[in-house]
C-alpha cells in the first residue's frame, strides 16, 4: 500500500515566500554591484569618492578611490567584506595607488536606509584593520550609482612609470647594468639636520653635529649621485623650520625619487609613554612643546611617497623609531630590493645615550669612502662598518638598523649609486 503525504495551503504558502524572498535577495545584491561615486568627509576635510563594488552572495569586494578636491593627495586601496541583512562593511587591505598620508580604513553602508540609486554610510579609521590609522574617527559618505558598466574589484594592470603610483623599473638585472641605468635616471633627495646650539640654557650645547652632517653631505655629493640641487641642510633649525621643510618634501618628493634624511643632535626618551623625541634647536627642557616626536618623524615619512626613505640619526635614544633592531642580511639580488618600496632607519645606538663626538658618523663615511661597488644598499653599508663602531666606541654603544614602524615599508633597501668615472 503507497501513502501519499498531501500538503496543506500553508505549506505550500510558505514554500512560495520563500522562493519569492530568496530571489529579491538576489535581485538586491545584483543592483548594489556596479560603480558608485560621490563624496565624503573627515572632520572639516571634504574627499571626492568612487567605489568599485561586486557582490557575490554575502560576500563583497571593492575598489575605492578618493582625493582631495585640490587632486593634490588621493589614494586606491582594495577591499573585502559582508553583506549582512542590508549592512554592508569593507576593510581596506592593500594599497594599489596613492599620493600623501593615508591609512587603510573601513566603510559601512546601510541599505535599508539608503535611498533607491544612493548609499549612505560612515568611513571609519581604525576599523579592525592594519592600516595604521593615525587616529579614530568616522565621516559620513555619501555615494550615488553610475552610468559606467559594472567593474569587478580585481586587481587593477600595473600603473605606467609616467603615470602617478610606483614607477617600473628593468628586469634585466644582469651584471649590474640594468640597475645603473635605473638608478641614473631617478632624483636622490636629501635633507641634513643638525642642531647643535641650544637657546635654553639647561640644555647642553653639542660640537659635531654641524662639522659630521657637513662631511656625510659632501662625501655623498662627491662620490655618489646626490645633486647639491636637490639637497637641504638646517642648521640648528627650530621645530617649526623643520615640519615646514617636511611639507615640502611631501609636495617635492616623487615616486619615483629617493630620500635620505640624516639627523644629528639630542634626543630623549620618555619611559611614561614609550616615545622617543629630537630635541630642536628652540627645545625647552621644562616642555615638550617644542620637542619633535619620533611618531611625528614617521607620519611625515609615511607621507612623503617617495620609492625608498632612508633615515640616519645620530642622537640619543635615536633606536626607538623601530620596528626591529637586528641588522638585515644582503641576501636578495640587488634589483628585488630595489623594486619594493622602503622605510628604513640607520642610528648610533638603541635606546641609551651616545657621544658627543660620534665614531658612528665617522665610521658611517669611512665605508662610503672605501665602498668600490657602483650599487650599494643600505643593509649592506650597515654591516660593513657596525663592528667598527662597536668595537670602538667609548661606552659601548651598539649601531641598529631597521624598519621604521608603519611607514609603509614593503621589505625594499635603499641604493646607494656610485659616481662612474
Amino acid at each position: 500500500m503507497i501513502f501519499i503525504k498531501m500538503f496543506r495551503p500553508y505549506h505550500l504558502f510558505n514554500i512560495f515566500l520563500l522562493v519569492c524572498l530568496h530571489l529579491s535577495a538576489t535581485v538586491y545584491a545584483q543592483q548594489l554591484s556596479g560603480t558608485w561615486s560621490g563624496t565624503g568627509n573627515w572632520g572639516v576635510q571634504n574627499f571626492d569618492m568612487r567605489l568599485e563594488l561586486e557582490e557575490d552572495g554575502q560576500n563583497v569586494t571593492a575598489v575605492f578611490s578618493l582625493e582631495t578636491p585640490n587632486k593634490k593627495r588621493w589614494a586606491t586601496y582594495e577591499m573585502t567584506g559582508r553583506n549582512h541583512n542590508g549592512i554592508i562593511t569593507l576593510l581596506g587591505t592593500r594599497y594599489v595607488d596613492k599620493k600623501g598620508l593615508w591609512c587603510l580604513a573601513g566603510l559601512e553602508f546601510d541599505t535599508n536606509k539608503s535611498p533607491a540609486g544612493t548609499l549612505t554610510g560612515k568611513w571609519k579609521g581604525n576599523a579592525g584593520n592594519k592600516g595604521g590609522c593615525l587616529m579614530a574617527g568616522i565621516g559620513k559618505i555619501e555615494l550615488h550609482r553610475s552610468n559606467e558598466p559594472t567593474v569587478a574589484a580585481t586587481p587593477p594592470p600595473a600603473i605606467p612609470q609616467e603615470t602617478r603610483g610606483t614607477a617600473t623599473i628593468a628586469t634585466d638585472d644582469r651584471l649590474g647594468k640594468a640597475m645603473l641605468s635605473e638608478l641614473q635616471q631617478r632624483k636622490f633627495y636629501a635633507l641634513f639636520i643638525a642642531v647643535q646650539d641650544y637657546r635654553d640654557d639647561q640644555i647642553v650645547d653639542l660640537n659635531q653635529p654641524i662639522a659630521d652632517a657637513r662631511a656625510l653631505r659632501d662625501e655623498l655629493v662627491a662620490e655618489y649621485n646626490f645633486d647639491p640641487q636637490d639637497i637641504i641642510f638646517l642648521q640648528n633649525p627650530d621645530r617649526t623650520r623643520i615640519i615646514e621643510t617636511f611639507d615640502h618634501l611631501t609636495n617635492q618628493v616623487q615616486p619615483t625619487d629617493n630620500l635620505l634624511i640624516f639627523y644629528a643632535g639630542h634626543g630623549i626618551w620618555d619611559d611614561k609613554i614609550d616615545q622617543g623625541y629630537w630635541l630642536p634647536a628652540d627645545a625647552k627642557k621644562s616642555s615638550k612643546a617644542a620637542w619633535l616626536s619620533n611618531g611625528t618623524i614617521r607620519d611625515y615619512i609615511r607621507a612623503i611617497d617617495s620609492r625608498h626613505t632612508l633615515l640616519i640619526t645620530d642622537a640619543c635614544f635615536g633606536g626607538g623609531i623601530l620596528k626591529t633592531r637586528e641588522a638585515f642580511t644582503a641576501s636578495r639580488a640587488m634589483l628585488e630590493m630595489y623594486k619594493l618600496p622602503s622605510r628604513k632607519a640607520m642610528t648610533s645606538g638603541a635606546l641609551k645615550t651616545v657621544p658627543d663626538k660620534s665614531v658612528f658618523v665617522e665610521y658611517l663615511i669611512k665605508a662610503l669612502q672605501h665602498n668600490t661597488q657602483p650599487l650599494l644598499s643600505a643593509d649592506q653599508l650597515f654591516n660593513s662598518f657596525k663592528y667598527n663602531v662597536i668595537n670602538n666606541s667609548p661606552n659601548g654603544q651598539v649601531p641598529q638598523y631597521g624598519v621604521i614602524y608603519q611607514a609603509h615599508d614593503e621589505g625594499g633597501e635603499f641604493i646607494f649609486l656610485k659616481k662612474q668615472d
